[in-house]
């Protein structure tokens, strides 16, 4: 495996604070054409934005991780600028390089009197003394460097920096590298000698401990443990769904989530899946019910309808729809004397699979198991014609359905 590093480079010239990219990027509602996108912003504005933030497919302005965290704290907060200084610093070879190899050459601390120097002759070819100013204004605009002092001031990583490595992660091409990093950041910084992005030795971040994230992890399908001879989940009975949006990030440090359910629902994608299978049931006159366990479950007649909802980056689509399978399965399987005799299942997903993964909807055809997913350019829903047929006498078309 060769460098694993991303190489996102754009004009190191022209000079925009992270808070003039963050309007182009809170913009993003749904994956959207890169045409709309630019024709909303200067097109060096959206240049260099894409080169920094952004994650493109085949000409598309994908909703990703980062567009869910900006929309998620709704504001330029402390930790968006972290995020971003840090995505940005991470894409670029030209600035990783330099803060790495030359302010934080010692150890991975940063020597700011650097940054007090008239020019730098590290940025010969990429854009020379400007590219070197326009980063300082950018560690002043961010609050990274005090303009004055040039003391440096990082808000503690407990507070930013698993959110930054999930986005961050989007950006490393080679599957292998991704999951490493994922798996454990810190060693991955330490490891690729890019520690001084945090402006810590390897011995300090060696000391931090970060939870993995859940829909790149191998297997971290909730857990159902039964006792011996017992073939039903301890569990609450099936209630009437009425859960409450995710709460905003607090701004205390971050509490990494050890249940795999839990966690999954507390992503506004998912919520947003259950929200419209919802509404969908209710135009219907179902009662969309859940627990500890099942996303969502409606009863018609003598079927019941078992939903999973998976929210996904495109690159996990393919694991993301394999635990929607799996847990669909099991879930037919524990509460089969909660369930009416006919069962029918689905899995709801926040992107369709598309390309190399298209294969995917006729797997799922040919499991008899219906697939429902959002459409990029709204919140209404689609599904496959097998799952339209599937699903004909429980969920007919609804005005918030495309099926």
């Amino acid at each position: 495996m060769g460098n694993p590093l991303p190489d996102f480079r754009a004009s190191l010239s022209k000079y925009y604070r992270a808070k003039d990219h963050y309007p182009l990027i809170a913009s993003i509602e749904n994956d959207t054409p890169e045409r709309v996108v630019r024709d909303r912003f200067d097109e060096n504005l959206y240049a260099t934005g894409k080169q920094r933030y952004l994650i493109v497919r085949d000409g598309v302005v994908i909703r990703d991780k980062l567009v869910d965290f900006v929309h998620d704290e709704n504001g330029f907060t402390d930790r968006v600028k972290m995020v971003m200084y840090f995505l940005f610093m991470f894409r670029d070879p030209r600035y990783r390089d330099f803060i790495c190899s030359v302010v934080g050459k010692q150890q991975g601390r940063w020597d700011t009197g650097i940054f007090r120097d008239k020019s730098s002759g590290y940025f010969e070819h990429a854009g020379g003394h400007k590219a070197f100013t326009n980063l300082r204004q950018f560690l002043f605009q961010t609050g990274i460097l005090d303009e004055r002092t040039l003391h440096v001031t990082m808000p503690e990583l407990t507070t930013w920096f698993p959110s930054a490595v999930e986005i961050a992660a989007q950006s490393i091409s080679e599957p292998l590298a991704r999951k490493s990093f994922l798996a454990s950041p810190h060693g991955f910084l330490i490891r690729h000698k890019i520690n001084a992005l945090l402006n810590a030795t390897p011995q300090e971040l060696a000391a931090l401990e970060f939870g993995t994230t859940y829909e790149e992890s191998e297997d971290l399908l909730p857990a159902i443990e039964l006792r011996p001879g017992n073939s039903e989940p301890d569990t609450d009975e099936f209630r009437l769904w009425n859960r409450l949006p995710p709460s905003k990030r607090a701004s205390g440090s971050l509490v990494v989530e050890t249940d795999p359910a839990a966690l999954e629902r507390a992503n506004s994608q998912h919520f947003l899946l259950e929200q419209r299978i919802c509404e969908v049931c209710k135009e219907r006159g179902l009662r969309p019910k859940t627990n500890k366990h099942v996303d969502l479950v409606v009863d018609f007649k003598d079927t019941s309808l078992l939903f999973e909802m998976k929210s996904s980056s495109f690159d996990a689509i393919r694991s993301q729809l394999r635990r929607a399978v799996s847990q669909l399965l099991e879930y037919r399987y524990l509460y089969s004397k909660k369930l009416k005799a006919n069962v029918l299942l689905c899995a709801v997903l926040e992107r369709r699979p598309r390309g190399r993964i298209a294969w995917l909807t006729g797997y799922l055809d040919d499991l008899g198991i219906g697939l429902i997913w959002k459409n990029d350019q709204n919140n209404r829903l689609n599904c496959t014609s097998a799952t339209k047929k599937l699903l004909h006498d429980v969920l007919p078309q609804t005005s918030t359905t495309d099926f």
